[in-house]
């Protein structure tokens, strides 16, 4: 390797070997550690980048072995992106030779065609973590990548192309956690790469994440996949993403073997393919005995029916399955099918998370699912988030039945999703009975399709039923609504819906928030009714305003007001009885004293004996 560099760093010029004075100056702040300089991209233009981007420009007569010079000098850079290099053998190696004394740098970024050249091979960037590379990588240029990766050993995620030869380096790097696949130059995964991944998966033991979405796998590429698989001890409690892969039956039939026999993945993206029911319920076997899998998303399977649906929920409700999130988006659920999930949901304790989005194309879930989806979920103690977005099928009656459900005291929801549903006004009534007396829902999204003032008066006595200081305290103070966006709160009844659910969101606790609203429209609280009572609520009534905080002095200052207010109205109200409590007191304090008087004479005289 050249070393001239260390030679001549006391005696050049960097006006000799850099071509501007902007490169010139990135080269000084590289070497004095500019606390600013921590991203760094190397371009031969500058088009597309703002001001405030640090851009070392590529132009003719520039020496980048003095860029990888005071690169390798430098410890504050921590993120690399080269859009740009010169075809120059020397030029790359003497900037990748410089560049690999350097300990700060984490990620480096190559992106661009032709970037990879024969220079790579000197590639030497021991404590980098993160390295991702776009380009049309042929076989030559693979091999002097392919050499260089094997020393970046501190290499936690790669993502690029994974010509066989690369992944070879890539089994040898004993940190490597994350893989992300991308196309060689749009072409499809070959066969060679995908039996370099069986490889990869067989004998790599660290890799969490292969990220394999939009390579053209299908059932060829994914059977060689899934033989690794099988016999791996790779992403063991790891994510899987085969989406967007045209992977048909036959091919998700050799990963349910495998999934049956290895059982190790933690997430699996199926997303966007061309399996149907058979393919379906070959993985739903497995799946219901798994119990290391969490996350399965089959979405976009447009040829899947009730028949797979019945056999996923058959696989819900197995003892054994430890599924938490579950994605059906886009799949013909239909109304038969949210019966199936809903009997399935009435026994599952595992499930967390379910998406039932529905496109434009898809066959909705309506009313009668919906119905019988809530049934179930009536029963369900463990459901925290249903996404219903896109069925337009519910209408105001669908809403209504998911009253059983939030009223249940097993019920556990805390979002639910209705984004791209003709909501209107009777949806919003629905929504807002139903909502009622629920304490576990805190987020409500949908759109504002439909609604008029009657419907948004509803969601705001939801929020904050002004009739009395009760009913205050019975409204809603959990919930958050998204969609009601701020810059349309025109009305009056809007901007009070979006004061509540501000309100709603600032204070600790529901109770606070209660209190707050009720402060708000009941600022002189009648104490009378308490009078029957005595003096026995006295005590609750400081204690229930000491809990209203405020960080704003004002209110502050004013909640001590209307405290100081209540308590004069108990001694003006029960004067006699506060006069008479107070004499007991001033009784029971001459007794205590006079009995320390006598306490205190015994034992003077006892000393005096003595």
């Amino acid at each position: 390797m050249n070393y001239q560099y260390d030679t001549l760093a006391s005696s050049v010029r960097l006006k000799d070997v850099i071509s501007s004075a902007e490169n010139r100056a990135i080269l000084h702040r590289l070497k004095n550690n500019d606390p600013c300089l921590t991203g760094l991209f190397i371009d031969e233009s500058d088009d597309g980048y703002d001001d405030d981007i640090d851009l070392f420009q590529v132009r003719e007569g520039d020496d980048l072995g003095w860029l990888g010079y005071f690169i390798g000098r430098n410890e504050t850079l921590e993120s690399l992106y080269v859009y740009y290099l010169p075809t120059n053998r020397d030029q790359v190696e003497n900037l990748l030779f410089g560049m690999q004394r350097n300990k700060s740098i984490k990620e480096v970024e190559c992106i661009g065609n032709g970037i990879i050249s024969e220079g790579f091979s000197a590639m030497n960037l021991p404590h980098v973590i993160s390295m991702s590379f776009e380009s049309d990588c042929h076989q030559e240029y693979a091999h002097y990548f392919a050499l260089g990766l094997r020393r970046c050993t501190s290499l936690k995620e790669y993502s690029g192309p994974v010509k066989a030869e690369i992944v070879s380096s890539l089994v040898s790097l004993p940190m490597l956690e994350n893989i992300y696949v991308c196309k060689n130059g749009g072409m499809a995964i070959s066969r060679e790469e995908c039996m370099a991944l069986r490889e990869l998966l067989a004998n790599a033991t660290e890799i969490i994440r292969l990220d394999l979405s939009q390579v053209g796998l299908g059932n060829d590429g994914l059977r060689l996949l899934a033989e690794g698989l099988a016999c791996s001890s790779s992403l063991a409690d790891g994510a899987l993403n085969l989406s967007h892969n045209n992977i048909g039956d036959e091919g998700l039939q050799a990963l349910a073997s495998s999934l049956a026999s290895s059982g190790k993945v933690r997430e699996l993206n199926l997303s966007h393919n061309n399996f149907g029911d058979k393919g379906l319920e070959a993985l739903a076997d497995p799946l219901a005995h798994n119990r290391a899998l969490r996350v399965l998303s089959i979405a976009a399977n447009t040829a899947i029916t009730k028949t797979g649906v019945k056999a996923i929920s058959r696989s819900l409700q197995s003892r054994k399955c430890r599924l938490k999130n579950l994605q059906l988006d886009s799949i013909n659920i239909c109304e038969e099918g949210g019966k199936l999930l809903g009997d399935a949901l009435s026994v599952n304790t595992s499930l967390v998370t379910l998406l039932l989005r529905c496109g434009g194309n898809d066959v909705c879930i309506g009313d009668d699912g919906l119905k019988a989806l809530a049934a179930g979920l009536s029963r369900n103690s463990h459901l925290k988030i249903l996404d219903l977005s896109g069925n337009t099928a519910i209408t105001a009656t669908g809403l209504h039945s998911l009253n059983s459900y939030f009223q249940s005291p097993s019920c556990a929801l805390e979002t639910l999703t209705l984004y791209r549903i003709d909501i209107g006004d009777e949806g919003a009534y629905a929504l807002a009975d139903t909502l009622g007396q629920n304490k576990s829902v805190k987020s409500l999204r949908f759109d504002e399709r439909g609604i008029t003032s009657k419907g948004w008066d509803a969601f705001l006595k939801l929020l904050c039923d002004s009739s009395s200081p009760n009913s205050i305290y019975l409204s809603n103070h959990t919930l958050r609504i998204s969609g009601l966006r701020y810059t349309q709160a025109r009305s009056a009844i809007r901007s009070s819906i979006l004061g509540w659910l501000k309100m709603n969101k600032d204070c600790q606790t529901s109770n606070l928030a209660a209190k707050a609203k009720i402060m708000h429209f009941f600022p002189d609280l009648d104490m009378v009714p308490l009078f029957q009572w005595k003096l026995k609520f006295l005590p609750l009534v400081k204690s229930w305003f000491d809990t209203v905080t405020s960080n704003d002095k004002f209110a502050a200052n004013v909640s001590r007001n209307r405290e100081l207010s209540a308590i004069y109205k108990f001694v003006r109200g029960l004067p006699l009885l506060v006069a008479n409590d107070f004499q007991h007191y001033l009784t029971r304090q001459v007794k205590r004293i006079r009995a320390k008087i006598s306490e205190l004479e015994e034992e003077e005289r006892r000393l005096m004996q003595v």
